[in-house]
């Protein structure tokens, strides 16, 4: 599996858990089912991605790996299309839509899509795009900042979709390696975010004095169709420097509510964490401008505090999730009352955990709770947080999601002082049904590294009473990766 890891050692560290599976014999819980396997190149490999559900459950997404480009020995990455069996049957039918070629088209694509109401797919690639010479390009074994694409289906059954660049990023000023989902609103824009570059004076780990603190980003259709789209940079992060505490390394994507605000996060940054080194993040806020042409406000929501603090939750990095009352949710990958303890840099016990944050109710601050903490048993440990993933909620109110981690199976160890073993976890919370009270959790599906998969860090999506989701792979008879669905 290869992932664009943003800033230095310590944190690539802190967001990346190795591991070694062993194989295991595996019975699958009720209402999980595999509906595909990945096969490595010229297939897909490694899905870490949210998936796009479409018409007739047609499900849509991406892998960094695999496919029939010449991106080092794993392929440039591909987009997939799954296809539901037909009345009858049972087998799903996968078809990959597009292979990236590592050039200007873009390669290892990261996030998941998001789909249009004709049907067009829209996504980023965290590399490639073509300009091997552009500042703040961090993850630069292929050329290229990365790029946003589109995809269009054929005109006639059975023809090729047609894939084109919107955008190429730059690095700096504009932001390279976008790792987290696009959203599209009414009015045909797409918005989004970059892990790296932008305008802002962070180390990325690489000794590049430009390698940003990464932006967020609009895009804007062409009024004809043959003219290219335009972007546009909202908010370019400054992280720790000259004082600023606005955050750094956007990985998670944005969100937007009825008045045209921006909610996202920052896995690091903030304001000072004490003691120097990462501080634990941020939620923020952009407000559109009153006059056009204006710059937006970035305000900060939260700050997350470092490691160093204790039992804090630190390093949100995966997108947030809205409720029907204006509740954002999201999750952190470390921090909470767990026992975990995988990285050597760092001697404080925690398995993540996920928060909500309220709005107030006339002015003053959001709040900050934390819902739920992760113990690293039977629920797994340090929750999906790649840019791809965000909660999934249903008209209840309850909450789902992913840990790539932990889940006490046999069949995955991963080498550190996790309490238990797996291959991670899906899992159910349900809010109280008094205010004030405790949520309660529900392993739905603890992963187990033979056929079923392992890893699975892009969440989950929730489709009339279905859960989707995909697993990286790393498993002994699931190695590159697998989609399934779980009926809660």
């Amino acid at each position: 599996m290869r992932i664009a890891n943003p800033r230095s050692n310590r944190l690539r560290r802190a967001i990346f858990i190795a591991c070694v599976l062993a194989s295991a014999a595996y019975a699958a819980s009720p209402g999980e089912k595999v509906l595909y396997q990945f096969q490595g190149a010229p297939d897909g490999a490694g899905p870490q991605s949210s998936l796009a559900v479409g018409a007739a459950h047609h499900l849509y997404g991406t892998t960094p790996n695999g496919g029939t480009g010449k991106c080092g020995s794993s392929g440039c990455g591909t987009v997939f299309e799954l296809i539901p069996p037909a009345p009858g049957a049972t087998k799903w039918t996968e078809k990959i839509l597009y292979s990236f070629q590592g050039g200007n088209d873009g390669a290892l694509p990261q996030a998941g899509l998001v789909l249009d109401k004709g049907g067009d797919l829209y996504g980023t690639t965290a590399s490639g795009g073509g300009n091997s010479t552009a500042l703040g390009c961090a993850f630069n074994e292929i050329a290229g900042c990365g790029t946003v694409f589109r995809l269009v289906p054929p005109a006639t059954k059975g023809g090729a979709w047609t894939e084109t660049v919107l955008y190429a990023f730059q690095g700096n000023p504009d932001g390279s390696q976008p790792m987290g989902s696009l959203i599209l609103d009414a009015t045909g824009h797409l918005y989004g975010t970059t892990a790296e570059g932008g305008a802002g004076y962070c180390d990325n780990g690489y000794n590049d004095p430009y390698g940003g603190c990464g932006s967020v980003f609009k895009l804007s259709p062409p009024l004809k169709s043959n003219d290219p789209w335009t972007e546009a940079i909202l908010y370019a992060f400054n992280g720790l420097g000259s004082g600023y505490t606005d955050g750094e390394v956007p990985m998670g994507g944005v969100i937007l509510d009825q008045k045209g605000n921006l909610y996202g996060t920052t896995l690091a940054g903030g304001v000072s964490c004490g003691g120097g080194g990462f501080c634990g993040g941020t939620v923020f806020q952009l407000t559109p401008p009153a006059e056009k042409g204006n710059p937006w406000t970035e305000t900060e929501l939260t700050t997350f505090f470092g490691a160093q603090l204790g039992k804090a939750a630190t390093f949100p990095g995966a997108s947030l999730t809205f409720d029907k009352k204006g509740n954002l949710y999201g999750t952190t990958l470390l921090g909470g009352n767990g026992q975990c303890n995988t990285y050597e840099e760092e001697t404080f016990p925690s398995c993540g955990t996920i928060f909500s944050l309220s709005p107030p109710t006339s002015g003053g601050t959001w709040t900050l709770t934390a819902i739920y903490s992760f113990n690293g048993t039977t629920d797994g440990a340090y929750p999906a947080y790649y840019g791809s993933a965000s909660l999934a909620i249903d008209d209840k109110g309850d909450l789902y999601g992913t840990t790539p981690s932990a889940g006490d199976q046999p069949g995955c160890d991963y080498l550190s002082r996790i309490p238990d073993p797996g291959c991670g976890t899906v899992w159910k919370l349900t809010p109280p049904s008094t205010s004030g009270e405790a949520w309660t959790e529900t392993t739905l599906h603890a992963f187990a590294g033979a056929s079923d998969g392992a890893a699975p860090f892009g969440g989950v999506v929730f489709k009339d009473g279905t859960l989707f989701g995909t697993t990286t792979g790393l498993g002994s008879s699931a190695s590159s990766g697998t989609v399934f669905s779980i009926v809660p």
